[in-house]
Formats: C-alpha cells, structure tokens, sequence
C-alpha cells in the first residue's frame, strides 16, 4: 500500500507539502522538527549576524533606484536573468523597516512557497522533491532550512556519520563589500524544511542563491534555472560546480575522511562522484 501524508510541514507553509512512497513503506523520519527558516543554535552564532541592512525610503513598490540590492537582483517576481549566481554576493529584499508597502517588487523568498511541491520516494536516491505543478524559469521554488552550527559542531556531527549515512550540511560560502570570505554552515539533519530532502544532479534544474530579508540571518533560497514540468524532479548541484572523479578515492582534510559516493543523477554530463561538504570546506 502506498503511504501518503498530505502536509509534512503540519499547514507552516503557504502551500501543503505532500509526500508519497509508492516504493516501499518508508515514512519521512519522526526525529525531524520541520522549520520554514533556519534556527541559530548559539547566542554566540547571532553575533555573527546582528546588524541589519539599512532600509530605503521609496514608495509604493520601490524603483530601479532602491538602496536595497533585491531592486538589482529581480525582475517581475522573479530572478532577474543578468543574476550572476556565481558572484557570492547575497540578495538584500526590502524589509517591514523599509517605507514600500507590502507589494513591494523587491520582495520574493520571504513569502514563501508558492508552488505546490511532494517529497516522494525514489528507486536508488532514497527520498527525492518534485513539483506537481509547472514552475517558470527563474520563479522561487524554496528555501534550504536548518540548524545554523559552528566548525566545531559540523566537524562532530560529522565525525559521528556511518559510512551510509547522509549529510545534509550546506556551507554557504559569501564575498563581502570588503571580498573577504564568509560561510555559514546548515545542518537541517534534526531540524529542517522540505528543502533537506533535494537530490544532487549534475544538470540540475534549480541554483541556489544567498539571501536576507527582515534579518541578516543567512537564506539559502533555490530558483529554477530553467522551466520545470509537472512531476519533474527538483534537484541542484551539491558541489556548486562539477568536478570530475574517476574513482571514488579517499578525500581527507582535518583529520576527516570520507570515501566519495557514485552519483546516480544519470544525466548526460554526469561527473561520477557526488560532492563532498569537506573538497569545499574554507577553501
């Protein structure tokens, strides 16, 4: 019998989160607390992020001209196509301190959701996200939500992983005004949105964009890099870029080791080998 669960994020999200397992009779795990945004861990952790962008002063839905960079980065709703994604700079929308009302253009990812999407299970990647709905090129799909955690804290969840275990840690790495690098580490394993269950391809249909918005906590929100069909799959490259593998050699930096995973997206261009969360590390 199929098993199905109309909403596993429980009615938090605009729109419900389905989930279907046609495969087996796997369920999505009980020990994870879905969250729409991510959730510091520390007191110490939020001094890293306490200062706020400072707000503009247009009117109605903001002009070309606003001081936030949204104004820059979208266009009718959407990512503007000249975005450069690879540039590491975030995405600054306008904010409840900003003088523009609520339809403000500059304001995307912040109200969520607005494609109807299902964790489903697939033959040989465990749980996977499609859309059951057409989604535009360049619309928002959604956010990657988790725990925000230290080096120390990532290097011992890791640390404690079983060979076949999966890690979900994203390090999201950010050029300031000063190109100086930054990273930020989710972990979304105990804590986390729909966002955790997306596969990795190496053509993928989504790419990830770094944004603020109400606060300067770090949002790794996800765009469609092209139009996406109904029952599509959603997925987005791990690694940020493809790097080939020929065999799946031992990587080891701080005294971690791990054995590189085969890549199952099957696309034409596939690199062999999945990412791994330390060949990126504070390279």
């Amino acid at each position: 019998m199929p098993v199905y669960i109309e909403d596993i994020s429980s009615g938090q999200e605009n729109i419900k989160i389905s989930f279907l397992n046609e495969v087996n009779s796997y369920e999505p795990p009980t020990t994870v607390s879905y969250t729409l945004n991510c959730v510091l861990t520390s007191e110490s952790l939020a001094e890293n992020f306490e200062s706020i962008s400072l707000p503009c002063h247009c009117k109605d839905d903001c002009t070309s001209d606003c001081t936030c960079s949204a104004s820059q980065a979208y266009n009718s709703g959407k990512l503007s196509e000249t975005y450069d994604h690879h540039f590491g700079k975030p995405i600054i929308e306008c904010s409840d301190l900003c003088s523009c009302n609520e339809n403000c253009r500059n304001k995307v990812a912040q109200f969520g959701i607005k494609f109807s999407l299902q964790v489903f299970q697939t033959h040989n990647r465990g749980f996977g996200v499609r859309t059951m709905e057409f989604i535009p090129k360049s619309s928002f799909v959604c956010e990657y939500a988790g725990e925000i955690i230290d080096d120390v804290e990532a290097q011992y969840r890791i640390s404690k992983q079983a060979a076949d275990d999966s890690n979900y840690i994203y390090v999201l790495k950010e050029h300031s005004c000063e190109d100086k690098c930054a990273h930020t580490i989710i972990d979304p394993t105990y804590v986390g949105n729909v966002g955790r269950y997306l596969n990795h391809s190496c053509s993928p249909n989504l790419i990830s964009v770094p944004i603020r918005s109400n606060n300067m906590v770090p949002r790794i929100c996800f765009f469609a890099k092209s139009d996406i069909l109904p029952l599509q799959e959603l997925s987005y490259n791990y690694g940020g870029e493809c790097v080939s593998r020929t065999d799946s050699s031992t990587f080891c930096k701080d005294q971690q080791i791990s054995r590189a995973r085969k890549c199952l997206c099957l696309s034409s261009n596939c690199c062999g080998f999945l990412p791994f969360v330390f060949d990126n590390w504070l390279s």
